[in-house]
């Protein structure tokens, strides 16, 4: 099964700025105790495969639309080992998002979506899939915000990405971002810069109103808010 992940087109616009990629590294999360085994996720079809994280407890995970595609069966596996069978619930191209509900589910805790923008500067943590090495987790800086890029032709360009130091690979669309010091996710990697590997990210911020209305209409209790 091979690994896909968009980059960057060039229309790319940023001021110049430090990056220091980030390395993988082992540990927790924030003030979490455990690495995740039952939030985080690989996610796969014939076409590839990428990573997601639990939103819901009873089975909804987010990833990217690129790579779950606009419908059908998605292989799921955690980072603690369980096997599962994933189906698309939603999708969306222009956000690069999509919902997934896994199947049979025994359910779990989900990662808590932060209501705060990410600030620059600020320390990230990301746990990736990748084939090498089945889970990672890598660390990273914000180092811009609000910026504009055209993925894959398209049009509008999107004007709100987040760009981190983290290295990533493909394999890693989808990951969360988690903001060190709270353990809270402030953003989800959907592209990377072909060049030095560094990521393009959605702020959680930003696309809260879709995620709001796809909770609502799918999930069982158990929010990323906490309630």
């Amino acid at each position: 099964m091979g690994e896909r992940m968009r980059k960057w087109a060039v229309r790319m616009l940023f001021s110049a700025a430090l990056l220091v990629l980030g390395d993988p590294v082992t540990g927790t999360f924030g003030l979490k105790d455990e690495p995740l085994p039952d939030q985080v996720f690989m996610v796969g079809n014939e076409d590839g495969t990428g990573t997601g994280f639990l939103i819901e407890a009873s089975g909804l995970v987010l990833t990217n639309q690129h790579v779950a595609g606009d419908s059908g069966t998605q292989e799921i596996i955690s980072l603690g080992g369980g096997e599962y069978t994933g189906q698309v619930l939603e999708t969306n191209r222009y956000l690069d998002l999509a919902l997934v509900r896994i199947e049979d589910f025994p359910g779990g805790e989900p990662l808590v979506l932060s209501d705060e923008p990410p600030e620059r500067m600020e320390k990230v943590l990301t746990p990736v899939w990748t084939d090498d090495h089945p889970f990672e987790i890598r660390e990273g800086t914000v180092q811009l915000l609000h910026q504009t890029a055209g993925i894959d032709d398209q049009e509008p360009a999107f004007s709100d990405f987040m760009i981190s130091s983290t290295k990533l690979k493909p394999g890693m669309s989808g990951s969360p971002v988690i903001r060190t010091d709270t353990g809270e996710v402030i953003a989800v990697n959907t592209a990377i810069e072909p060049w030095s590997g560094i990521s393009l990210s959605i702020p959680v911020t930003t696309v809260r109103e879709v995620l709001d209305r796809w909770i609502g209409e799918h999930g069982e209790g158990g929010t990323f808010d906490g309630s």
